[in-house]
């Protein structure tokens, strides 16, 4: 007879280990590709933590399941969305069966919508009857989500094409006509969406398939948010975007830091050392000196633009730069409009950033003015000339709509030779671009970049800052 404990504690095994597969079967259902090894080592991983304390067991998960970036974020959303408590999955449950219940109403409507009367000729005569296009349930929920307008478009089209139309058959023409029109409007409204389609293989289950979707909703608003023009994102989204800036600038200072840490791997052989070294030996080279090259960390100079049009846009970049700076040194920040100012020292204060931009835009004298990038560059060049230096990344953040900006093109060349790169982030979208004549003057003095998405950031930090 096996003893009650050892029976607690086999029954308790085979919950976690259930757990685990269920958990990992929720993963792969969202594109994560994990072997049967990784699983065994995120098993063996969870045997040597603290089973009750959440953050290290999404350690040992993010540790063994996930292999980028993405996928950890991935892991996470998928973590706290299948570990919780039974009252928030309960209510999770009952959200996704009355959406999917209200999906099933909306197909049932497109499929009345879609039905229509027709008429042909056959041996006896004139006969009508009802025809159900065989469309696709995907085909079928395109037509749900286009506006009402759109959806009468094509009953009206439909209508007029083929209301009394005495044809044999008509079924499949109609179908065709129907299905070209809605694989137009399914590309048309990816086009429309900021993010890829994202492929979920749900089960049929509505606990397990209530928990993906609920993963990939919230995937879905962080990249809306991602790829959201800064201008338009609403103070209701504010919050989380100031997580998301966080998170970028926190990955980027990370990835510097290991980029330019002094690095341990052998480089080229230094022959005059190893030589020196070894004449104990009689010159035999029995230890080899190598010669390494340390890397230095780059160093950046900031120039904002915050005039009218470019204060918001400023609001945000100088928020992933008050993040980067809490852990990059050698980091110079700058705001201009008619004039500059510089604003290093309240970013190295180490007031929460929600507190230092109230005291910087409180104490700013250029803040939404006009624009005078010419005279922002003077500034700079004469004033600040020494942290103009061959390994200085300056970074300008503008549209490029200054005065005098034939004048600033020609101060950004000499500065142009004084600096690692001159880095533009540019918020005007770039199909205006070749209709600017500013932005035609400065383009050939710099890497432009259009800049006007978080996504754009990091993406262009992330490039040009660990090339």
């Amino acid at each position: 007879m096996s003893h009650p404990a050892q029976e607690n504690s086999t029954g308790r095994q085979r919950y976690i280990e259930n757990s685990i597969v269920r958990f990992v079967d929720a993963l792969r259902r969202l594109g994560l590709r994990i072997s049967s090894a990784e699983v065994i080592d995120a098993v063996r991983g969870l045997q040597m933590v603290d089973i009750i304390d959440r953050e290290q067991v999404l350690a040992v998960f993010q540790g063994t399941l996930a292999k980028d970036e993405t996928s950890r974020k991935q892991v996470k959303r998928a973590f706290d969305a299948y570990f919780t408590n039974p009252e928030n999955m309960e209510k999770r449950v009952a959200q996704y069966v009355e959406g999917q219940e209200k999906k099933a109403v909306e197909m049932q409507a497109a499929e009345k919508d879609l039905s229509f009367e027709w008429e042909q000729w056959g041996q006896d005569g004139e006969s009508s009857g009802q025809l159900q296009l065989k469309l696709t349930d995907e085909e079928k929920q395109v037509y749900a989500r286009l506006p009402e307008d759109k959806k009468q478009k094509i009953r009206d089209y439909l209508q007029s094409q083929f209301q009394g139309n005495r044809i044999n058959s008509p079924e499949q023409l109609i179908t065709n006509v129907v299905r070209s029109s809605l694989n137009y409007w399914k590309h048309r409204l990816r086009q429309e969406e900021a993010h890829p389609p994202f492929e979920v293989n749900y089960t049929g289950d509505p606990e397990m398939d209530s928990l993906l979707d609920e993963v990939v909703k919230q995937t879905i608003q962080e990249e809306d948010l991602l790829y959201e023009d800064m201008q338009k994102l609403a103070d209701r989204d504010l919050p989380q975007v100031g997580v998301l800036i966080k998170k970028l600038s926190q990955k980027l200072a990370t990835r510097i830091s290991r980029r330019y840490r002094q690095s341990k791997k052998r480089s080229r052989l230094d022959l005059r050392r190893s030589i020196r070294h070894n004449m104990r030996y009689g010159g035999t080279l029995f230890k080899l000196d190598f010669k390494t090259r340390k890397p230095r960390k780059p160093r950046f100079l900031l120039i904002a633009d915050v005039s009218g049009s470019m204060a918001k846009y400023a609001g945000f970049i100088l928020q992933f730069i008050y993040g980067l700076s809490s852990t990059v040194e050698d980091i110079e920040s700058f705001v201009f409009s008619e004039g500059v100012e510089r604003i290093t020292p309240y970013f190295r204060a180490g007031h929460p950033f929600d507190q230092t931009m109230t005291d910087i835009v409180n104490r700013s004298k250029e803040w939404g003015k006009g624009t005078d990038l010419y005279k922002a560059l003077q500034v700079i060049e004469n004033k600040y000339g020494t942290l103009l230096r061959p390994d200085t990344f300056l970074i300008i953040l503008s549209d490029t709509k200054t005065l005098n900006y034939a004048r600033a093109a020609e101060e950004m060349t000499k500065l142009r030779k004084k600096v690692k790169e001159i880095i533009w982030l540019n918020t005007l979208p770039k199909k205006s671009w070749d209709d600017t004549p500013s932005v035609q003057a400065f383009c050939a003095r710099c890497l432009m970049y259009e800049c006007n998405t978080l996504a754009h950031l990091e993406r262009i930090m992330t490039s040009r800052m660990l090339k």
